[in-house]
């Protein structure tokens, strides 16, 4: 008999978030989104941090950028919920919330893969 190496051990606890009647789990990032994920993080930070509050063109770009950000992650499993489908169904303290909680799942990840490197 042959002996197996569990890898399930390694992913995160489940955590899921609910919007508008719709589950996603958010404990994870797919690998198959991580570098788009990654990606649109990077042009959120882009972005003049101190001018997102005045409600100007940085306030428009960081909304639409964590709207696709949100869109990328959930639709993943849920491939109806498109950018287009978050500007109908989700409000912008639920598309923050969100976006955070994808931001430290991302962090996560990259910890998973530095403590991979040092093995």
């Amino acid at each position: 008999m042959s002996d197996i190496v569990d890898l399930d051990i390694l992913r995160p606890k489940r955590q899921c978030v609910r919007l508008a009647n719709k589950t996603i789990d958010v404990s994870m990032i797919p690998c198959g989104i991580t570098f788009e994920i990654d990606q649109i993080v990077l042009d959120l930070m882009q972005l003049n941090q101190k001018e997102i509050p005045k409600g100007g063109k940085d306030t428009r770009s960081a909304l639409d950028l964590t709207i696709k950000l949100c869109a990328t992650f959930a639709g993943v499993n849920n491939p109806e919920m498109t950018e287009k489908w978050f500007r109908a169904n989700v409000d912008a303290l639920q598309i923050k919330r969100m976006a955070e909680i994808i931001k430290d799942a991302l962090l996560r990840s990259y910890e998973g893969m530095k403590e991979y490197g040092k093995n």
